[in-house]
């Protein structure tokens, strides 16, 4: 080995260290499954001078496609011809075969397959934007236990003057500890998933119970939770506090679990007596949610203490207004007004969509955040589809 060769691969040792401490940190801090996904992507295209790439994580037995890069193409453009595609682990496909294989697959010109190669490649992609693929370096990421939890899929290797070449042998090490590195990150995201879908399990369970003590309940529940989540997103809203809203959204009526059965289910109007204790269920919801040890319980426990509160100051408990309601009190309470007032109720028919529509439109300047009513309107027929499809099935059930 030359003084210049050895020199060089020290170089490159060095800069494959430092991507792989750079990656680790950042994948054990990064609390987006998206930019996790393209955090990995994007290390591997680096170590291995990757024109492009993608990456495929194994669901319910199918590898689907949840990352893709492409310095040539419009990644947005790429995205609509291949994400959340899926493909099966077979010998059919080049992803599928190292996934079924567990091993590291180098084509160094995918238009000339090793002979007797049991798989095919792909061309619809190709013939979808013109974009030709000619070296391809397909990684399966395999977890300490052999589990293969999805593959890296690296696309025409570029040398020092952008012409495409075969990936070389040398980069591979680093890749696998990469692989290696993303495989155990990529398991603990779909442990972390599961575990918090176990927590908004119990969590509607709980709510539902506590609100009417019926099946319309959870439906009630599910419903406002999703218009929650529209509407925050409508307006831009982080990612993190969007999601939070999402979980926290299903606790609002929390403390309706301490109204008596018989003025919570009672047919026909309250008295004023039977109005102030139904209001309490926003100060006993906030009790309960006291004292919170996460996040999601800080934000549940605003909802459901604000999500009466009106624009104007005419709301309840606490009669606040404007900016001082918690922007996430505003967003529920109008989800929850709009699907009370789609919904029957032990004292009222439902309202049609247009009657709900007409009504919350005007109650616009005393009782909703501009802002966020703004941006229920903007996207209005997103958050109606979902009703307009219940009726029809309900139509259609009738019918039979």
């Amino acid at each position: 080995m030359t003084v210049q060769t050895q020199f060089q691969t020290q170089m490159y040792d060095q800069e494959l260290l430092q991507s792989l401490l750079h990656v680790g940190i950042g994948l054990s801090v990064e609390p987006d499954r998206h930019k996790m996904l393209d955090t990995i992507l994007s290390e591997a295209r680096k170590i291995a001078s990757a024109e492009a790439g993608s990456l495929y994580v194994l669901q319910a037995g199918q590898l689907r496609f949840e990352a893709v890069q492409n310095d040539r193409l419009d990644n947005h453009q790429i995205s609509k011809h291949i994400i959340d595609r899926e493909i099966a682990i077979s010998c059919e496909s080049l992803a599928g075969y190292a996934a079924f294989t567990k091993q590291m697959i180098n084509l160094k010109d995918s238009y000339v397959l090793p002979e007797g190669s049991p798989f095919s490649i792909n061309r619809e992609f190709e013939a979808a934007t013109g974009y030709r693929v000619q070296s391809i370096l397909a990684i399966p990421l395999a977890c300490p236990d052999g589990h293969c939890i999805g593959v890296l899929e690296l696309l025409n290797c570029l040398d020092a003057h952008g012409n495409v070449e075969p990936f070389p042998e040398p980069q591979e090490t680093g890749l696998l500890s990469l692989a290696s590195m993303a495989a155990v990150t990529i398991k603990n995201a779909q442990l972390q998933e599961q575990l918090k879908l176990a927590h908004m399990d119990t969590i509607m369970r709980l709510a539902s119970a506590a609100e009417f003590r019926n099946q319309e309940a959870t439906s009630h529940i599910s419903r406002v939770s999703r218009t929650s989540n529209l509407i925050a997103n409508a307006m831009g809203l982080p990612r993190r506090q969007v999601e939070l809203i999402k979980w926290a959204s299903p606790m609002h009526d929390i403390g309706k679990i301490g109204i008596p059965d018989a003025i919570l289910l009672k047919e026909g109007p309250l008295t004023a007596d039977q109005r102030e204790v139904v209001e309490n269920h926003t100060t006993m919801g906030a009790e309960i949610l006291s004292a919170p040890h996460c996040e999601i319980h800080v934000v549940a426990r605003q909802i459901a203490l604000t999500h009466h509160e009106r624009w104007d100051g005419s709301g309840y408990p606490n009669h606040i207004k404007g900016k001082e309601i918690p922007l996430e009190g505003q967003i529920v309470g109008l989800a929850d007004i709009f699907d009370t007032l789609l919904s029957e109720r032990c004292y009222k028919e439902a309202f049609s969509v247009n009657q709900a529509v007409a009504i919350i439109r005007n109650e616009e300047s005393g009782r909703f955040d501009p802002d966020v009513f703004s941006a229920f309107f903007e996207i209005l027929d997103d958050i109606i589809a979902p009703y307009a499809e219940e009726t029809a099935n309900a139509k259609k059930f009738e019918q039979e």
